[in-house]
């Protein structure tokens, strides 16, 4: 994949991908759970939750300032933020993500870009222009 353009799209897609896929995983280890909103409000507010965990998936989370990470048994890292309401991301923490991938990395300025085109086309939701995205809602 020589288009940086194109590395950038597919390096979103990875990154969304393993967010609904850890998030899930995640989440299906606690039933009174139904997002990381919730997750946070128990470490926080109820203290039921440590505040760093394994579930018995084998999902890592740690929550942290104004979200949370979360890390699968191969190491694979997601985090997200809680920004109006919603588990968004920016290419910065995108950027994090494809730090343990092999191959070119793109910019963050061609990660935002793919973000917007993404969003344009209906793969994310726009949080925050040009800044924050959220995974869509169906």
């Amino acid at each position: 994949m020589d288009d940086p353009a194109e590395s950038a799209i597919e390096g979103v897609r990875g990154y969304a991908a393993a967010l609904k896929r850890i998030r899930s995983r995640l989440l299906d280890a606690y039933a009174d759970l139904g997002c990381v909103s919730d997750l946070m409000a128990a470490v926080r507010h109820t203290r039921t939750m440590p505040r760093e965990g394994t579930s018995s998936t084998g999902i890592e989370y740690s929550v942290h300032g104004a979200g949370c990470r979360m890390t699968d048994q191969h190491g694979q890292e997601v985090d997200v933020d809680l920004v109006d309401g919603a588990e968004a991301f920016d290419a910065w923490r995108i950027t994090r993500f494809l730090d343990g991938k092999s191959g070119a990395r793109p910019s963050v300025e061609e990660l935002r870009t793919a973000c917007v085109h993404l969003s344009e086309l209906g793969e994310l939701r726009e949080i925050r222009a040009g800044r924050w995205y959220a995974l869509p809602d169906h």
